[in-house]
């Protein structure tokens, strides 16, 4: 079915877009729900289910309507910062292949922490860039936005909160206008305490004489230039952890007004590079340093290291087992932190002697209890998981999974009793017709990892330090 799109008649448009389209789409719902009702008075034998599904069949390829040449500033369009994530964990809780995962999916654009000069990047590692969204649509809008650059620049975050994250402040937003704008300006920041800009691009990126970045989009998207920030928050702004926040912010050369609403990043604290060395990971290892917990400072890792000295020191009496009074790995903080959940005067406890908070120590037992066990367990991914016709068998190592060298061709077969088996076929015993069968699956594994519940994929009963000596063979 082919719909060619419906030209807007030049009277309708200076009605925003977004209100004009409302209007129609009301209008059309009103009009299929009075047409179904009489489709199956006069016809009852016809099921309603095939006149929903014709119905959702016809919206599914209205085009967009056609408003001819727009001037810019008619636009209604909404920035955002997007990435593409890297990482390979995925977030379902009851996930068996990614459980040992330490690398999920970002749900958000930006780390909650950055040091003085780092290149602004997701969690994963992957660039950010700005789209440029079609407010009817949802979709990117690429066409052209002539005289318009997007600027960058910093705001300083509890005061953005204040002012428009409440119902006002979003009703403001939403409406634009020199009052809205005015309650931007007084957020934002645009120099260090050095008065150099706060904000830089170590690739070179042209910025104004205030400090902000300039950029330009192409196809309606534009990558950060690798985005650094030149100070600290908490030298610039006050109270503990004061967030900034990102900005980008649609411009005409000649100052007109335009309709597209500007893009802000989460909050996110930008630290000294002192604190380089303690560095925090998102999801811990098991195995790893106590340190590498929130709030472990170096006398609290003193402390954990003998809790029966430190308490004796305090004259405390923990009554802790044995092998909970001396802390150096994140799952034994771990196991000490279960132990005070079930017990609150122990709790209370601990907090004293290790000067630990409610808050902090609250978020420091969060952060153990998202640790992971090494996991190297090998995973397969099959073509068929019904039949396990053929499939590739792939490395993990602490949950990681290498999905660009498969380690074997995995292929359904018969042994001489009758009895099936799946054949381990390991790359230096495969022919060149099997090679060729590796190399064609590989990227339809690869696709199905990416899908929602990992379709084909499994955990293979072999570890990978350990594959060649024990899997040399069949199953």
């Amino acid at each position: 079915m082919s719909l060619v799109p419906v030209k807007v008649p030049r009277e309708l448009l200076a009605v925003q877009q977004t209100v004009l389209e409302e209007y129609v789409r009301s209008r059309l719902l009103q009009f299929i729900r009075g047409m179904g009702t009489r489709i199956l008075q006069l016809a009852p034998e016809l099921p309603p289910a095939l006149v929903d599904r014709a119905v959702r069949d016809v919206l599914e390829v209205l085009p967009q309507p056609d408003y001819g040449q727009v001037s810019v500033e008619m636009l209604e369009l909404q920035l955002v910062f997007r990435h593409d994530c890297l990482a390979l964990g995925c977030n379902e809780p009851q996930c068996v292949l990614c459980q040992h995962n330490s690398q999920r999916r970002c749900s958000v654009n930006f780390v909650k922490k950055y040091l003085v000069n780092d290149t602004m990047v997701a969690r994963c590692g992957a660039g950010i860039r700005v789209e440029v969204v079609d407010r009817a649509s949802g979709k990117v809008y690429d066409g052209d936005l002539p005289d318009v650059c997007l600027e960058l620049f910093v705001l300083d975050g509890a005061q953005y909160d204040q002012r428009f994250l409440g119902e006002a402040g979003r009703a403001l937003l939403a409406s634009g206008g020199e009052e809205a704008d005015a309650q931007l300006e007084a957020c934002t920041l645009l120099t260090n305490n050095k008065a150099a800009p706060l904000i830089t691009s170590t690739a070179g990126c042209r910025a104004d004489a205030q400090g902000r970045l300039l950029l330009q989009t192409q196809a309606g998207r534009v990558v950060l230039p690798d985005v650094t920030v030149t100070d600290s928050s908490e030298a610039l702004l006050s109270g503990r952890k004061p967030p900034f926040r990102l900005v980008a912010r649609a411009k005409h050369s000649d100052g007109r007004r335009l309709r597209i609403r500007h893009a802000v990043s989460e909050p996110f604290v930008v630290a000294t590079r002192r604190v380089r060395a303690s560095h925090k990971v998102e999801i811990p290892g098991m195995d790893d340093a106590v340190s590498k917990l929130d709030h472990m400072g170096r006398e609290t890792v003193r402390k954990l290291g003998d809790l029966a000295a430190a308490a004796a020191q305090a004259g405390i009496n923990l009554g802790l087992e044995p092998e909970l009074t001396r802390i150096e790995k994140v799952g034994e903080f771990k196991a000490l932190a279960l132990r005070a959940d079930a017990d609150g005067h122990l709790r209370q406890q601990l907090q004293a002697l290790l000067k630990l908070p409610k808050d902090k120590w609250e978020e420091a037992a969060e952060h153990a209890k998202r640790a992971v066990l090494p996991d190297n367990r090998m995973r397969a991914w099959y073509a068929d998981p019904s039949t396990l016709e053929l499939g590739l068998l792939f490395p993990c190592r602490l949950g990681l999974v290498d999905l660009k060298r498969p380690e074997a061709l995995l292929q359904r077969a018969v042994d001489a009793a009758g009895n099936f088996k799946v054949e381990v076929v390991t790359q230096l015993r495969q022919n060149p017709l099997q090679r060729d069968v590796v190399r064609q699956l590989l990227p339809q594994a690869e696709a199905s990892w990416w899908a929602p519940g990992h379709v084909g994929w499994t955990i293979f009963p072999a570890d990978t330090d350990n594959f060649e000596v024990c899997y040399f063979g069949t199953l």
